[in-house]
């Protein structure tokens, strides 16, 4: 009776392809497993057609078993198979598994009709076998009747999908009445899956062909590679503290390959795309009355297609007391590791930028100011270590003044007690005396004072061993 269905399933197998490779984990975790649940309940070895239901089901098992993709973990459980009237009586013949269709179909061939119907304990039992793995659990379950040992066998399947399990449950009734087959769809619905009404064993091999197909179409999705392109764009982000920002008048951003601006930016903080490759960096600081930036080179930066690239700066901030450092034409920043000045802003007739909030890569850096016909700068802080997003404040409350005097002064110089080499020089206007009577910062510390006379040949010296104290200015009386 099974030759016209047989013929047809074989026509099928013929045209299935079935891969013969190992899977990669990101991709059978994509592929479920499929797991049998076969009703072996007494009604089992009733006739349909001219053979029973067990006979019938143990035939189209043979195909379908045998048709499922290789790729495919497949189970086999059962129940009712060795005792009558008991409901403890089910049975996880074989644990999802690859290459195990031969130990399936043999316990399938063993299988008699004996006992009771625990659909719903035999459902658990399987998910409970599936609980370890990360995949989905297809169960397909081949009932001819209703629950014989549950109360409640929808609600019980309920309850296991709320619980958080992956799993479909597939119901094929086989040879069933109207109100058997009103509790088997439900269990199909609280299950997530499809019901199949089979009157006997091509109405059965249909039924499972549907599964198998199912099966068949979540594997070659599994198996279709979806290539992302990589994109050769990426993303550029140049991070600073917000109180920097007021003194930076836009970035430059030059690719290295052929030292091109790529781009000019007013907005310092946004997100900059950019073709993958090496970008130098350049900040332009703000300078007074229409002067073009001051440009610094903060370096290098690698743009890679499909990510961001962040660059994170520092700020030194100034705070000094009220009354020093007025004179100072020329502020700047030396990189203390080379030695070099990484940044040196003008007064350019107006000093709103002057002090200003400083915007630097991370380093240690000294803080130095220039002064009018000087152009040896004064270092009035050390040691300011600047870290990414943070601001450091370089304090400046001591300092040195000279006491104003009628003599012909025409400069003076300050040196660490001991030493020849001047740490601040202070040199008249050629037209007025400015910046002479001026208040200076300088660390606290011991120094020598020497004073520039007009007609003299070589200066005079004035001072020894003054000492400023943090938080003084001391003024100095040349006795001139």
């Amino acid at each position: 009776m099974l030759n016209k269905a047989a013929l047809y399933f074989w026509w099928l197998l013929c045209c299935l392809f079935i891969s013969q490779f190992f899977l990669p984990p990101a991709m059978a975790a994509d592929i479920p497993t499929v797991t049998f649940i076969l009703d072996c309940s007494g009604s089992m070895g009733v006739k349909a057609g001219d053979q029973t239901k067990m006979q019938a089901a143990k035939e189209v098992m043979e195909y379908s078993v045998s048709a499922l993709p290789a790729e495919v973990n497949i189970g086999l459980a059962a129940y009712g198979h060795r005792r009558k009237g008991d409901c403890a009586d089910l049975d996880m013949l074989v644990s999802p598994g690859n290459n195990v269709k031969d130990e399936i179909l043999s316990k399938v061939r063993n299988l008699k009709p004996v006992g009771m119907t625990p659909i719903a304990a035999s459902v658990e039992m399987v998910l409970n076998t599936a609980a370890a793995r990360d995949t989905e659990a297809l169960v397909v379950l081949i009932s001819d009747g209703e629950e014989t040992c549950h109360k409640d066998p929808c609600g019980a399947i309920k309850a296991l999908k709320n619980s958080g399990k992956r799993f479909i449950l597939h119901v094929v009734g086989f040879g069933i009445t109207k109100d058997e087959e009103m509790q088997l769809r439900c269990l199909a619905d609280a299950g997530g899956g499809k019901f199949f009404p089979a009157a006997d064993a091509k109405g059965l091999l249909a039924a499972l062909e549907s599964v198998r197909k199912d099966v068949e179409l979540k594997v070659e999705q599994a198996k279709t590679k979806k290539v992302r392109a990589a994109s050769r764009l990426g993303k550029l982000s140049v991070k600073l503290p917000e109180t920097a920002l007021q003194s930076i008048a836009g970035l430059k951003i030059v690719r290295t390959d052929d030292n091109k601006v790529v781009k000019e930016a007013k907005v310092i903080d946004e997100i900059h795309p950019l073709s993958a490759g090496n970008y130098r960096l350049i900040l332009g600081f703000a300078n007074p009355n229409y002067k073009q930036p001051t440009e610094v080179s903060i370096g290098e930066a690698e743009v890679k297609g499909g990510g961001t690239t962040e660059i994170s700066l520092g700020a030194v901030v100034i705070n000094m007391a009220q009354g020093l450092g007025k004179a100072a034409w020329r502020v700047g920043l030396v990189n203390e590791k080379t030695g070099k000045p990484y940044l040196e802003l003008e007064s350019h007739g107006n000093d709103y930028y002057l002090m200003k909030p400083k915007a630097a890569p991370e380093g240690i850096y000294s803080l130095a100011f220039t002064y009018a016909r000087s152009e040896k700068p004064c270092i009035v802080a050390k040691g300011l270590t600047v870290k990414p997003g943070k601001e450091t404040v370089a304090t400046l409350d001591s300092g040195i003044a000279l006491k104003k005097t009628q003599a012909s002064v025409q400069g003076w110089d300050v040196m660490s007690s001991g030493t020849s080499e001047p740490v601040l020089e202070v040199r008249r206007r050629w037209d007025n005396d400015y910046p002479l009577w001026e208040s200076f910062p300088l660390p606290p510390g011991t120094y020598d004072i020497t004073v520039h006379l007009k007609g003299m040949k070589e200066p005079l010296l004035a001072g020894e061993g003054v000492e400023i104290k943090k938080g003084e200015t001391v003024v100095f009386d040349s006795g001139l």
